[in-house]
């Protein structure tokens, strides 16, 4: 017969042995577990477990592993365990091993999951449980070279099912998931995604999956003008940045009509205002457009040509 000190010292092995590092083998993620539960007598114990779940890992793929008895505490010698969603499981099942899992992909929901156990063995027979994904992982994207509004492949293993359970970031700014599947993710880029957002990371229900590297080429950002108002033919600079060091890659339009381009850099366009203007009353506040490599820039300056300011 066990006394009380030794049943207290046995539940003290068997959780640590249980709960602690032990617990969790390579590439697996313990999502819940439980206390072990250690018969204090030899009469029938019933007791109810929840199995808790954040929002999307009940997407995951899951398998739960039942623990009866360990290397130094004996096991029930009957048992059941009964669950609304999941397959009902006795001792039977072990098939004389201290340990048997189940895969419950889809058996369950996020938010509680009920257990209800009953159980039969000697003073110090002891139970656990424990709930296990694989670590989400990443391996490549596709195209590496993005814009924002387009749309990523992100390729990897163990995602969630559920679009909003994986958060895509690129740098500060999160991507929204189009579509969701265990071996790949389709995200969009972020509106405002630059090259300071090539570093993509990936996280899966709270869990981290890893970093992919990308080139971002961001639209281009309009600041300001050099002048508010020009006469037809006379140069004035558009300042923001963005743009590109090869005038080939630009084009520039104030209201319907082209500017010819003088000279470009990384943050500077000078132009030439559209002669079209001349003699026209209409030339006020006209819209200055630019595309960089067909890309339209962002914010909306305006500009006034006409003969007399």
């Amino acid at each position: 017969m066990f006394s009380i000190k030794s049943l207290r010292l046995l539940a003290l092995f068997v959780f640590m042995y249980l709960c602690v590092p032990h617990s969790a083998r390579a590439g697996e993620v313990v999502l819940a577990q439980s206390q072990p539960l250690v018969a204090p007598n030899n009469q029938i114990q019933r007791i109810t477990e929840t199995i808790n779940l954040q929002k999307g890992q009940e997407k995951l793929q899951l398998t739960l592993t039942y623990y009866n008895g360990t290397e130094t505490a004996p096991g029930f010698s009957w048992l059941r365990i009964a669950s609304p969603t999941m397959h009902f499981v006795s001792e039977n099942n072990f098939a004389g091993k201290r340990s048997y899992s189940v895969d419950v992909t889809g058996e369950l929901t996020w938010g509680g999951n009920q257990l209800l156990i009953t159980a039969d063995g000697q003073r110090g027979s002891t139970f656990s449980w424990k709930l296990t994904t694989n670590q989400p992982t990443v391996t490549s994207l596709n195209p590496s070279q993005l814009s924002p509004g387009h749309s990523v492949t992100i390729l990897g293993s163990n995602f969630s099912s559920d679009p909003d359970a994986n958060v895509v970031m690129f740098g500060t700014h999160r991507a929204r998931c189009l579509s969701a599947a265990p071996d790949r993710l389709i995200v969009q880029v972020p509106d405002y995604a630059d090259s300071a957002s090539s570093k993509v990371t990936v996280s899966v229900a709270g869990m981290e999956a890893g970093t992919l590297a990308a080139t971002v080429t961001s639209y281009p950002y309009l600041s300001s003008l050099s002048a508010s108002w020009v006469p037809p033919g006379s140069q004035f600079t558009i300042y923001g940045e963005g743009f590109s060091a090869n005038q080939s890659d630009i084009s520039v339009f104030v209201g319907p009509l082209e500017c010819q381009i003088v000279s470009v850099s990384p943050t500077e366009i000078t132009v030439v205002a559209p002669v079209g203007y001349a003699g026209e009353p209409w030339g006020f506040y006209q819209p200055v457009k630019v595309r960089v490599r067909g890309m339209p820039a962002r914010n909306q300056l305006t500009i006034s040509i006409s003969q007399v300011g």
